[in-house]
């Protein structure tokens, strides 16, 4: 497993967990048997020196005291959402730092993203590719990504498939599973990262390791399933089923506490859960941040708040885009001034 509540989680709080929550929750997983810790984003611009887990540089995670005696069982990542964070500012791995990159990425920038992960790699960092919104590439052009990854990322740690808006269904999981299987050489981890938008992570997430594939897989959760959107696969709760059918031994009463607390404490940022509004963003899957801003502007209705998502332009559905919500929300009223007898 792998836990990304330092990153994923950092939607709901602005990444401001404060230095002492942060080593608390990282705390929890290195004593837990998780396998995999994902402490937050680099980002150039918005990164912060210290107490939030969106980073300025290599330093403030040092500065965070995130790794001040790093736990040998663990492997130790940060993301990078690709064009937030130039691979020239990244310093040569160092065995007291990070270990690995999660190097992310929109369909349209794949082949620079692919140019960026051999950077990385040279840097002496483990290297795993989150393709975003998988279900944007066909088949084929899934294939062929991976196709290009495994032939030019050589030592590649691991490949994702990304439901970056909680629309896939397991049926849909399973066949990207067994396509990426047939392609990705023995030695590179699959991994599955999945958000409840349709309230579908832990049947995701079980199918996929049920398909019973010979290879190393990653499944990721976050605390109290803290994320954006409907939030992400429990990290407490997949490993206890981890422990019971496949015969793991994560700390399980540890994994709870702590997911209780960041649950209390988080949940007073925002509502978390399953909300009409983003299964419909999974319906027209695009990024849950439209629903969240046209709901707190007004529009609760929900046959309202679908007929505004539907109008959302396919080439803005990725990243949420602010004229893009004001051009619809004029139109409306310009449509409601029309009926005006």
């Amino acid at each position: 497993m792998l836990d990304c509540t330092l990153r994923d989680g950092g939607w709901v709080n602005q990444f401001c967990f404060g230095t002492e929550l942060m080593n608390s929750i990282l705390h929890t997983i290195e004593t837990s048997g998780i396998e995999y810790v994902e402490l937050g984003y680099l980002d150039e611009k918005k990164g912060s020196p210290k107490g939030r887990s969106e980073y300025s540089n290599l330093d403030a995670v040092q500065n965070n005291c995130l790794l001040e005696q790093k736990n040998p069982k663990v492997i130790y990542l940060v993301m990078i959402d690709y064009g937030k964070y130039p691979v020239e500012l990244l310093p040569v791995h160092k065995t007291e730092g990070i270990d690995g990159i999660r190097l992310c990425f929109h369909k349209k920038d794949a082949k620079r993203a692919i140019q960026m992960g051999q950077e990385i790699l040279k840097k002496g960092y483990q290297l795993f590719m989150q393709p975003m919104v998988s279900t944007r590439y066909t088949d084929s052009e899934f294939a062929e990504l991976m196709v290009q990854a495994q032939e030019n990322l050589k030592g590649i740690r691991a490949f994702y498939i990304v439901d970056s808006f909680g629309s896939m269904e397991p049926k849909e999981v399973a066949e990207r599973m067994r396509l990426a299987d047939g392609i990705l050489r023995e030695e590179i981890c699959l991994g599955l990262h999945t958000h409840n938008n349709m309230q579908c992570s832990f049947q995701n997430c079980a199918a996929a390791l049920e398909l019973g594939l010979k290879r190393d897989m990653i499944i990721d959760g976050t605390l109290s399933g803290i994320g954006k959107g409907a939030g992400n696969m429990n990290t407490e709760i997949f490993a206890g089923y981890l422990n019971q059918s496949f015969g793991k031994r994560y700390q399980i009463d540890s994994l709870k506490q702590q997911a209780s607390h960041v649950g209390t404490s988080m949940r007073q940022e925002t509502v978390q859960g399953f909300r009409t509004e983003y299964y419909l963003s999974a319906k027209y899957h695009l990024t849950p941040s439209y629903a969240e801003n046209f709901f707190r502007r007004g529009c609760q209705d929900m046959e309202e708040l679908e007929e505004l998502l539907a109008q959302v332009p396919e080439e803005k559905k990725d990243s949420f885009d602010k004229d893009t919500v004001e051009k619809i929300l004029q139109g409306k009223i310009n449509s409601e001034e029309c009926c005006i007898p």
